[in-house]
């Protein structure tokens, strides 16, 4: 009888320690894993015709002035200004796709955002409509990114960016 008991007592307390038990966590990919998720059927080249009225940037010198004065919202429009002088055009109308342009407001790249939901997968159009990169977001603080051969390029997880042999090669600032 004190047998049973004390197995009794046992299964009840680590039953519902195992109960209370709350698992986090999220889904895993290795490199290839990703790579294949993140280029399954995107297409590796678009019509750019569809896109000939964001050729120029037709709101340069506004976007110029906002981005000085460190605005990134303005009249159904987001931008971001990047160190290399270049800077980026996401029309909230439309939020699946981003107009990167040149210094001078010359469209260089168009970033189109193929799922919205994690695992997300954005892939970005040169200005002849082949594609130059793919980033498959796997979570807020992970993401793969691949070049056109579906190379990986960097592996962020966190702040820390990952070679293809896992090696941390670069950190991100984040304010």
């Amino acid at each position: 009888m004190k047998k049973f008991i004390c197995l009794l007592i046992i299964f009840v307390f680590t039953g519902c320690a195992a109960q209370s038990v709350t698992l986090s966590g999220g889904v895993s990919y290795t490199v290839n894993e990703a790579r294949q998720i993140a280029f399954d059927g995107v297409p590796k080249k678009i019509d750019m015709s569809k896109y000939k009225e964001y050729f120029v940037d037709k709101n340069f010198e506004k976007n110029m002035k906002l981005l000085n004065e460190g605005k990134t919202r303005y009249r159904g429009r987001i931008l971001a200004f990047f160190s290399n002088q270049t800077y980026s055009v996401c029309y909230t109308k439309n939020r699946r796709i981003a107009y990167y342009y040149s210094k001078i407001g010359l469209l260089e790249f168009v970033d189109i955002t193929y799922k919205e939901t994690f695992p997300q997968k954005s892939v970005t159009y040169d200005i002849n409509g082949n594609i130059d990169s793919v980033v498959l977001s796997v979570s807020v603080d992970e993401q793969f990114i691949f070049d056109t051969n579906g190379k990986l390029c960097v592996h962020w997880i966190g702040k820390n960016g990952y070679d293809e042999n896992g090696i941390v090669f670069g950190v991100r600032n984040f304010k």
